[in-house]
């Protein structure tokens, strides 16, 4: 009796992955409505829906290996940072750039200080065989902030999140998206693992490796500034001379994102800081007399922004191991407590009394929600772990498996819990409306 093919004809898909594909997104489309129904942020119920997704539907697909998958988290993070860029709008926080730029660079700064101190405390009871090296390399994935989240905050909160405090937390979630980026590549150089370099202590390799580690992350900005002035600067006569028409927007705004990355890439590296700063010149540009505007290319975008962070939420619920995530849900619980604490003394330290409330206090805390991008950084992260010190071949798979899991665990209580927390104080204390 012939067997049917496994295959679709001509490719190396398996049968019926259309189909599938086609039904995993419309079911995270009803995911999110539903999310809303309830006032919960969207890209929670889309990652608990990733988690019913059968894992042996992706493994079936042959031609989707390591490769493939890089590639489409790597171009789904561009567009979601390009995205950002052109949602940062500089003329809005007139009086709070300052405290835009403290919370944006700083505040992840220490909110990551805390985090990792904790992770170091608590690994050993919860996750013992931890080497610091990938537990630090993990928590620089949680530093970025979602402005699609805070969007979803809003609704969830009722009242909304207006004035300044929306605009200040867009362009914070924005910056913090680059500090995170930068934070990352700097932690991947700087903890590589060397095969002669096994007695030296953190203060010797720091010592050996910060001046070269300074000089890339140098080199990252350079070129990343260089590349998105470029492009954000032609941007404009770029649109004017090819676009007839609001249909073609969508596909300038894709070209300018890939071109600020690749540029970005060619000239040291920074190839996602030229999408960010590409975005951010284009939309914080000069006023010109011009039939598209800033607002029109990211009114376009926005759809696909959406199918991008849905693609990152859905790819790593399928990366994720069962027993792994089952084995990390006590740490994971745990950090996701101490990351809003975290932020609460950023917050505190960072924003003066005098010129923030203590219910805006609150709402800013609150408003440090992680989704897509830390995911994304996940990712990346079971890329980087066989070259970090401390980690041997044999322990990187298992180990990538379980701070995959982890840092799932985390995204996804953080999530669900600041939305509720705020809406329990709301009850308590009404909130008026912020101007």
């Amino acid at each position: 009796m012939l067997q049917p093919p496994t295959h679709l004809a001509g490719t190396l898909l398996p049968r019926g992955f259309f189909i599938g594909l086609g039904l995993i997104y419309l079911a995270a489309l009803a995911a999110d409505r539903l999310a809303a129904r309830w006032r919960l942020p969207g890209a929670a119920a889309v990652l608990v829906l990733s988690l019913a997704i059968p894992d042996a539907w992706l493994s079936n697909a042959d031609g989707l290996g390591a490769v493939q998958l890089e590639t489409l988290h790597r171009v789904s993070l561009a567009l979601l940072i390009f995205y950002a860029g052109l949602r940062t709008n500089l003329r809005r926080i007139h009086g709070l750039l300052g405290a835009g730029l403290r919370l944006g660079s700083l505040g992840v700064l220490i909110t990551l200080a805390v985090t990792g101190l904790v992770l170091q405390w608590l690994a050993p009871l919860l996750l013992p065989g931890l080497p610091p090296a990938a537990a630090w390399l993990a928590v620089c994935c949680l530093g970025a902030t979602d402005s699609s989240a805070i969007e979803d905050l809003s609704v969830a909160l009722g009242h909304g999140i207006s004035g300044r405090l929306r605009h200040l937390l867009q362009f914070e979630a924005a910056l913090s998206v680059v500090v995170t980026l930068l934070c990352f590549g700097g932690a991947v150089g700087l903890l590589q693992g060397h095969l002669h370099s096994d007695h030296q202590g953190l203060h010797g390799l720091l010592a050996s490796q910060l001046p070269q580690q300074l000089g890339g992350v140098g080199l990252h900005l350079g070129a990343g500034l260089l590349a998105g002035l470029c492009v954000g600067l032609v941007a404009p006569r770029l649109i004017d001379g090819l676009v007839r028409s609001d249909e073609l927007l969508l596909l300038v705004a894709v070209a300018l994102a890939f071109v600020a990355y690749g540029l970005g890439q060619l000239l040291g590296g920074g190839g996602l800081l030229a999408v960010f700063v590409a975005g951010l010149s284009f939309a914080n540009g000069r006023e010109r007399d011009s039939r598209f505007e800033p607002q029109d290319l990211a009114r376009v975008m926005h759809p696909l922004n959406t199918a991008a962070e849905m693609t990152v939420l859905l790819l790593l619920g399928l990366l994720v191991q069962p027993a792994a995530l089952l084995s990390v849900v006590p740490l994971g619980l745990l950090l996701a407590l101490v990351l809003p604490l975290a932020r609460g003394v950023a917050v505190a330290a960072l924003l003066p009394s005098a010129s923030f409330s203590g219910q805006e206090r609150l709402v800013l805390t609150g408003g440090g929600l992680r989704a897509a991008v830390p995911l994304a950084l996940a990712v990346s992260m079971t890329e980087e772990l066989p070259h970090l010190r401390g980690v041997t071949p044999a322990l990187a798979e298992p180990l990538g498996a379980q701070l995959l899991a982890l840092i799932f665990v985390v995204v996804l209580v953080d999530l669900l819990l600041q939305p509720l927390l705020l809406r329990f104080q709301s009850a308590r204390q009404p909130c008026t409306e912020m101007r």
